[in-house]
């Protein structure tokens, strides 16, 4: 990971710098650390499929920008998601008898709920000119082993939450295509380290870990993106997107208190993305739209996660069928692992070196961090929205998603041998649920 002041650092450091690359990223319905567009009470009912054919104001002004021309008048959405972890639970077991069984423990995360909140507006400005605006939880979320250290020695918490302002425009070029653009400003609040005594990292070889103190710490962070729609036949659009990356300095967020090495500063990036998408809209059958996306997130150039995540794909699908004054919907995600399977050992991590005398490699850092600390292994998601027309300006909509239960363990070499830890993580359900009103007016 990379930070401003590149002095030695104890593993108790180290791993609490890893940690925010696993644990910010857990609790986002199989999308890394971004929620996308999962967490709006329409497009979360599509499984985000929203890139396309979006249904809401706020899902054209943070996914593709040039679908705001499919939206005519005023359009205004206010919604909020409840984001829960039934649990995680982490079992280190030290299978060579030479380092005995200081590292054997159940670890269990209290970081549980969470509530996202999602705002949208679009105005039609001229008859091929739409601009929108809107706020919304793209990424973060958290993690809190003060209960239940890890590996009984690192009685850690972090939390990152990332909230963007977009303002977005779009023009309609021709009557087939459209063309749009945003810029993201972002604002990101984060904490990082320890709140107790880490005493029993004498398991890593450490006499005594000291304190690592918290600070809660926050930075602003600006990107932007662009897209383009494309009408092939009637009904069937398909659709391009790009995401630029958001990046933030959180300042002094950590203080090393074992080699008073001062204030480490933590560089952290949200990851540029590249969507296509297709829709069929009425094409199927009468009523009936089908949405596909496929999303590929640049992991692997993302400061910080780059040296835990891989390059994702995401292929989401959600479907919609208008019935009188109701709406039913329907979706379903699938994410690629992205946990790097090929962690090369290194003296450094992206400019932050690791252990305190050869007691671990980075390596060993980074994969400890994957697999205890919240790893993202959550494969497949499925989803179900409804929603009912009031009066022909007003709607109110609620969906519900739901991550399938996933297990994953991995060996760790540490102490030069003496130890060999393995990890075994079971990652209970992911349920998110919400609801909005959307408001049409001509």
């Amino acid at each position: 990971m990379r930070t401003f002041n590149k002095k030695p650092l104890a593993l108790g450091v180290a791993a609490g710098m890893a940690m925010l690359v696993a644990s910010t990223s857990a609790m986002a319905i199989s999308t890394g650390t971004d929620l996308n567009l999962s967490g709006k009470a329409r497009a979360g009912g599509m499984a985000g499929a929203a890139y396309t054919a979006p249904q809401e104001a706020s899902a054209a002004v943070f996914g593709n920008p040039a679908t705001l021309t499919q939206f005519k008048g005023i359009n205004l959405n206010f919604g909020a998601s409840f984001l829960s972890l039934a649990a995680i639970d982490v079992k280190t077991v030290n299978e060579n008898g030479a380092a005995g069984g200081a590292l054997d423990g159940k670890a269990h995360s209290d970081a549980d709920n969470y509530i996202v909140p999602d705002f949208g507006l679009t105005i039609q400005v001229s008859p091929n000119l739409v601009l929108g605006t809107g706020l919304e939880v793209d990424a973060g979320l958290g993690a809190d082993y003060r209960d239940d250290p890890v590996a009984n020695t690192f009685p850690l918490t972090v939390e990152v939450i990332s909230f963007n302002a977009n303002f977005a425009a779009a023009y309609k070029v021709s009557e087939d295509l459209s063309i749009g653009g945003a810029l993201t400003t972002g604002f990101a609040l984060a904490q990082l380290g320890t709140t107790g005594s880490n005493a029993t990292a004498a398991g890593f070889g450490l006499a005594d870990a000291g304190y690592l103190p918290t600070a809660s710490v926050h930075d602003i962070g600006f990107g932007g993106s662009l897209g383009s729609v494309y009408t092939l036949s009637e009904g069937v659009t398909v659709s391009a997107t790009w995401k630029s990356e958001v990046q933030y300095h959180f300042k002094n967020i950590l203080a090393n208190t074992v080699t008073n090495s001062g204030h480490q500063t933590l560089t952290l990036e949200q990851p540029q993305e590249v969507i296509l998408g297709v829709a069929f809209d009425d094409v199927l059958a009468p009523g009936l739209l089908v949405e596909a996306d496929i999303v590929w997130k640049n992991w692997s150039q993302a400061e910080t996660y780059d040296d835990a995540y891989e390059d994702q794909f995401l292929f989401l699908l959600g479907a919609q069928y208008e019935m009188g004054d109701l709406t039913f919907r329907a979706g379903y995600s699938y994410a690629e692992n992205i946990l790097k399977s090929d962690n090369t050992t290194h003296e450094t991590l992206d400019g932050l070196e690791l252990g305190n005398g050869g007691v671990a490699s980075s390596q060993n850092v980074v994969e400890l961090a994957q697999m205890t600390l919240l790893p993202v292994i959550w494969n497949h998601t499925v989803t179900a929205g409804i929603g009912y027309k009031v009066t022909d300006a007003v709607s109110l909509d609620a969906y519900a998603a739901y991550a399938f239960t996933e297990e994953a363990s991995r060996d760790l070499e540490l102490l030069g041998g003496a130890a060999d830890l393995r990890v075994d993580v079971d990652v209970d359900y992911e349920l998110m649920v919400g609801a909005g009103i959307n408001i049409a007016l001509p």
